[in-house]
C-alpha cells in the first residue's frame, strides 16, 4: 500500500468516502450528496490550507484522509488560529487492514507541510475508530453528549 496527494481527479472518490464517513452503513438517503455537510468537504478543493492523502494499491485505491479549515471551526490553537477539520474513510472491504493508521499518518505529514500546526475531528464516543484515533495522538479537548472533539498536534513529524 502506498500514500499519494489528493489530486483534482480524485474529487469523486473523495465525494464517495465523505458519504462513507457521513453515513451509516447501508442504503443512503435520498439527495445525501446534496447534504451541505458533505458538499462542504468538497466545494473549492485546492483552497489554501487543504490537504489529503490516498491510499492505494494495486491501481486501486483504498481510503482518503483530508482536512480543510470549515466555517464553522471545531477547534483553535493556542493562538486562536482555526484548525483544520480532518474527514477520514476506507472502503469497506479494506477496512481492519492498517489503511486509516496509515492514512491519518499520512495527512499528519500533508497537512504540517501546508503549514498546519494541529487537525481537530469529532467522533461519536461509541465508534470504534475512536481507538485508532487515540493511537494516532488525537486528544479529546471537548464534548458535546457523545459526540468528542478531538486534536492532534502536528509538532515535529516522525521520518
Amino acid at each position: 500500500m502506498e500514500l499519494r496527494p489528493v489530486s483534482a481527479a480524485d474529487l469523486t472518490f473523495l465525494a464517495e468516502m465523505m458519504l462513507l464517513a457521513a453515513f451509516p452503513p447501508g442504503p443512503l438517503p435520498e439527495g445525501a450528496s446534496e447534504v451541505q455537510h458533505v458538499t462542504r468537504w468538497l466545494e473549492g478543493w485546492g483552497r489554501p490550507g487543504d490537504a489529503g492523502v490516498i491510499a492505494w494499491h494495486d491501481g486501486q485505491r483504498l481510503g482518503a484522509a483530508w482536512c480543510r479549515v470549515l466555517a464553522d471551526v471545531l477547534a483553535r490553537d493556542a493562538e486562536g488560529r482555526a484548525l483544520p477539520e480532518l474527514a477520514i474513510a476506507v472502503a469497506p472491504e479494506h477496512q481492519a487492514r492498517g489503511v486509516g493508521a496509515r492514512l491519518l499518518d499520512g495527512l499528519a505529514r500533508a497537512a504540517s507541510d501546508v503549514g498546519h500546526t494541529a487537525v481537530s475531528l469529532t467522533v461519536n464516543a461509541r465508534n470504534p475508530a475512536l481507538r485508532l484515533y487515540e493511537r494516532a495522538g488525537f486528544q479529546v479537548v471537548g464534548r458535546d453528549g457523545s459526540r468528542l472533539t478531538m486534536v492532534k498536534s502536528l509538532g515535529a513529524q516522525e521520518a
